[in-house]
């Protein structure tokens, strides 16, 4: 089957510039790890912490590294779904990698918004957080439900004023620090220091988010790399800047371990109540954010998998208006909502999330030593050369995320087993659909997901200007 077979256009328009990028990758991670984390992490190793961050960070920018360079080379939809299908000319690998990392986007989006809920009651105490969290995401269903420019536009407006609201806290913060309450810089051995990783590094959960929207990326060669990679850096400088102010400011580590707000506990040390209110307006514009993000690139999942003809046709349906997948939308949005407000479980669903990340940085990263070490055809697509450096970041992100593999896992493989074993039903059933239609795998692994097929050209890959208006149909298997 040739995409010319196909009966609609469902590829998405480029219109994200590189700001965009970058905002979702930044704005989007910091609402999961800047506002609680950095604090509660302590509990096991208290102001080394700071050390934790660092070390999570240069792990951090090894997978960031792995994904971009694989950006350039299969700039669409999914990241890490369109990578390995695309790499090893087979969709179940994708799948199973992305399967229940659309588990953890909808669960994500919950808890995400009753963070919101959670902060504003710092203004209105009576406000019901889940109420709070559901309005929430009705906005910003409705900015997604209208395209990527609307997405644009919002996300980067909210940026601004975040990172406007931590440098408020940071910098006056940074004049008051005393050294002497760094000391005792370890408290709980190695161990402990270890035990801290794994809820620090999903302080950097979101590194290579930008990667679900490759596919409406401006000049994606230059702007998904100068996101994740860049994005990642700015992560990594906020989130230390911030451990050593609020680890200097407060002299018990022990408080910020056992706070619910840990940063606002620590802002009010120097600034009073204003610096509750400097950290809760942080806060709630973190949370909305990382909402935002989380919706916009959760959809793009369901969408790439519909693409291939392994899930309902309906999911990579676009509206005609605004190019926008609206069914994988509005699913995510009716999941996350009923998720709000029965939020039983939903803490688990969190950590699943957090274990189907890193099996996803780790099959990305092994898959980009794979490309450059036996796939010389493919390397040459991407925008840039890494020469054999490559295999530096490549062997740190393995490592790394490997190892905290055996930590994460723990707890959650009682709800990803039969998770998984759900959507390995749902692919054989719509396989062996595609199977009886006569699909052609090969003519839609041919295509990438939410692009035109003309993609490989250089003038669409690598001009600022092109927003790849003159989209062409996908093959979309099973149709």
């Amino acid at each position: 089957m040739s995409s010319s077979d196909a009966t609609a256009d469902n590829s998405l328009a480029r219109s994200m510039g590189p700001l965009a990028a970058m905002s979702t990758v930044v704005a989007g991670t910091l609402g999961a790890g800047l506002f609680v984390t950095l604090g509660t992490a302590s509990t096991t190793t208290g102001p080394s912490v700071i050390l934790v961050v660092a070390i999570s960070g240069l792990l951090a920018m090894a997978i960031a590294t792995n994904y971009s360079w694989m950006a350039t080379i299969f700039p669409g939809a999914a990241g890490s779904y369109s990578y390995i299908t695309r790499t090893f000319r087979n969709r179940l690998p994708g799948f199973v990698v992305t399967w229940s990392k659309w588990l953890g986007y909808m669960a994500a989006d919950a808890a995400l918004a009753l963070g919101f809920g959670s902060y504003l009651q710092v203004f209105y105490p009576n406000v019901d957080a889940a109420l709070a969290g559901f309005g929430l995401l009705t906005v910003l269903f409705l900015i997604n439900l209208v395209g990527t420019k609307g997405y644009s536009v919002s996300q980067n407006v909210i940026f601004g004023f975040l990172i406007l609201s931590i440098l408020v806290l940071v910098v006056p913060g940074t004049a008051n620090v005393d050294v002497a309450n760094y000391r005792p810089f370890f408290t709980g051995g190695f161990d402990g220091f270890l035990a801290a990783a794994v809820p620090l590094f999903y302080a950097y959960i979101g590194i290579a988010v930008a990667g679900q929207m490759g596919a409406e990326v401006k000049n994606p060669s230059r702007n998904l790399p100068l996101a994740m990679v860049g994005g990642t850096l700015v992560l990594i400088v906020l989130y230390m800047w911030t451990a050593a102010v609020i680890y200097g400011v407060v002299a018990d580590y022990t408080v910020l371990a056992n706070s619910d707000r840990p940063l606002a506990t620590a802002a009010q040390a120097f600034l009073g109540d204003l610096g509750i209110t400097i950290v809760a307006v942080g806060g709630l514009l973190a949370t909305a954010s990382s909402v935002h993000a989380v919706m916009a690139a959760g959809i793009k999942m369901p969408y790439s998998w519909s693409w291939d003809g392994i899930f309902p046709k309906q999911f990579s349906q676009v509206s005609e208006r605004f190019n926008t997948p609206h069914w994988s939308l509005l699913t995510l949005y009716a999941v996350a909502s009923v998720l709000v407000f029965w939020s039983t479980g939903l803490t688990q669903a969190i950590a699943i999330a957090t274990f189907s990340y890193l099996i996803a940085y780790f099959s990305v990263s092994l898959t980009a030593g794979y490309v450059f070490a036996r796939r010389p055809e493919i390397a040459e697509r991407a925008a840039f050369d890494p020469g054999r450096w490559i295999y530096l970041p490549v062997v740190v992100a393995v490592l790394g995320s490997g190892a905290l593999l055996t930590q994460a896992y723990q707890g959650s493989l009682t709800i990803y087993v039969p998770w998984l074993l759900i959507g390995l039903a749902v692919f054989g059933l719509y396989a062996y659909f595609g199977d009886q239609t006569d699909a052609d795998v090969e003519a839609i692994l041919d295509t990438l997901p939410g692009v035109p097929s003309d993609e490989y050209d250089p003038a669409i890959r690598e001009d600022p200007s092109a927003d790849a208006d003159g989209r062409s149909p996908p093959a979309a298997g099973g149709d």
